[in-house]
């Protein structure tokens, strides 16, 4: 064995190191931006729900409330 086959393996081991490492690169980008839009999504259902549950709420309390006739005599 040469000293010229031993840096060939080294710079094959350092080259398919680098792609393995590149990939596991992509795949945690790829999570992270996936986990991104769901918190994006979750964020933007909740407030929708919440502004919902707000109206419904306002509504029930404050303009159904009011159409009530009270009776003066009660």
């Amino acid at each position: 064995m040469s000293r010229r086959d031993d840096d060939t393996a080294l710079i094959g081991l350092v080259i398919g190191l680098a792609i393995i490492l590149f990939i596991v690169y992509v795949a945690v980008w790829v999570a992270t931006v996936v986990v991104n839009v769901a918190a994006a999504l979750g964020t933007v259902y909740g407030a929708g729900s919440a502004i919902k549950n707000y109206i419904s709420s306002f509504k029930e309390n404050v303009i159904d409330s009011n159409r009530k006739v009270i009776n003066p005599t009660a």
